[in-house]
């Protein structure tokens, strides 16, 4: 199986995953359209590749502190270091 080394997109700002922002999902998805072709990056219906990163129920109430579902764990901070983390791999 070939592996492809991809960048991370510029809107992920490791940064700001503990904070609350409105999303322009329109912008989001065209900025996606236009990044997955500048990598040669095909549907997933013809991708010999099915999965690389598979990340379930992701949303910012679990990264947030006194939101209802914050997810602290041992560090005080573990959702949101797991979003830091998917920066570094």
């Amino acid at each position: 199986m070939e592996h492809h080394e991809l960048p991370i997109p510029q809107h992920f700002n490791p940064d700001k995953v503990g904070d609350v922002w409105r999303v322009s999902y329109q912008e989001r998805a065209t900025e996606a359209e236009k990044w997955a072709q500048a990598h040669n990056i095909a549907p997933s219906a013809e991708d010999t590749n099915k999965i690389s990163l598979l990340l379930v129920d992701v949303q910012n109430t679990f990264c947030i502190p006194d939101f209802e579902l914050y997810v602290a764990g041992r560090s005080g901070t573990a959702a949101v270091d797991d979003n830091r983390r998917l920066a570094e791999t």
